[in-house]
């Protein structure tokens, strides 16, 4: 693959850090309290957790023995399931149709995992856990969504207000874009020491 190729993939991959996808949950959720859509925001909230706490879950997990001969999963791309969810669920929430957001979802989840894979940082597997894990946090916010729809006497959001939140997510992203979080690093650490005692490892690690 030329390396002008790689690196454009690479520059769109870097959106979905975790230094970017965080300021930009949190625009996301001060819009929805700006909106006064409670319940929803609860929701979203709490899927927030669901999805970032089963990631930490899993890599903590699948990491503690380090990588193995012919592992083809060992890190799930915790880049592409937070690449999915937060992009995923802006569609969702400030879309019209929430069906049309789910299935804009899906497209930045094929897209997100294809570059990982690309740019050789994670195997189809652990793109594959990553982007399931992102899609099903995607998809009960499109239930939740939907029954919002149904439900408000509100049936058209404010544009102006998303239209800020666009703007504010541009100025974030292009702020942030190119820093690096050392989350990766730190969980693989602490798999590694305090996890891998507790599992019947075929391979001694170091711990220092």
């Amino acid at each position: 693959m030329p390396d002008g190729l790689i690196s454009l993939i690479g520059f769109f991959s870097d959106f979905g850090d975790e230094n970017i996808l965080w300021p930009v949950m949190a625009l996301t959720g001060l819009l929805l309290i700006v909106q006064a859509r409670r319940k929803i925001f609860f929701q979203w909230l709490a899927l927030v957790i669901v999805v970032f706490g089963g990631m930490l879950v899993l890599k903590l997990e699948f990491e503690a023995c380090g990588r193995l001969p012919g592992q083809n999963l060992y890190s799930p791309s915790g880049h592409t399931a937070g690449t999915t969810f937060v992009y995923g669920s802006m569609i969702v929430l400030f879309g019209r149709l929430s069906i049309a957001g789910f299935m804009g979802a899906l497209a930045i989840a094929l897209l997100a995992g294809a570059a990982r894979v690309w740019l050789h940082v994670h195997s189809v597997a652990e793109v594959c856990v990553g982007g399931a894990l992102g899609m099903v946090g995607v998809l009960l916010l499109t239930f939740a969504r939907y029954r919002e729809i149904q439900t408000s006497s509100k049936q058209k959001q404010p544009d102006w207000s998303v239209v800020v939140l666009l703007v504010g997510v541009l100025i974030v992203a292009l702020s942030l874009h190119g820093l690096r979080s050392p989350a990766e690093v730190w969980l693989e650490y602490f798999s590694h020491r305090f996890v891998a005692p507790f599992r019947h490892c075929p391979v001694t690690l170091s711990t220092t």
